[in-house]
């Protein structure tokens, strides 16, 4: 989901954007990721006549926490215990 607000009040209340995902967890991954890439700021420089656009997220580093997670999910659902957190 992606909010309107960051406050805990009641700009989280509002959602702009609502996404959810079915079929192979290697596609619900790739969907994830590009719904996060849609919703977060790009910004660009330009570099002569090449505009080079980054993201405030590299694209790697939310492919990974996303992947994280979804094992994390996966262990709990098997019903494994572990005292460790990852994230």
């Amino acid at each position: 989901m992606y909010f309107k607000g960051t406050d805990r009040g009641t700009d989280r209340a509002v959602f702009l954007d609502k996404r959810e995902f079915t079929g192979p967890i290697y596609t619900q991954i790739k969907e994830a990721v590009d719904f996060v890439l849609r919703n977060i700021r790009l910004g660009a420089t330009i570099d002569g006549l090449v505009r080079k656009e980054k993201y405030e997220l590299p694209p790697e580093a939310i492919r990974e926490i996303l992947f994280l997670v979804c094992i994390r999910l996966s262990v709990v659902e098997m019903g494994l215990k572990s005292n460790t957190w990852i994230l």
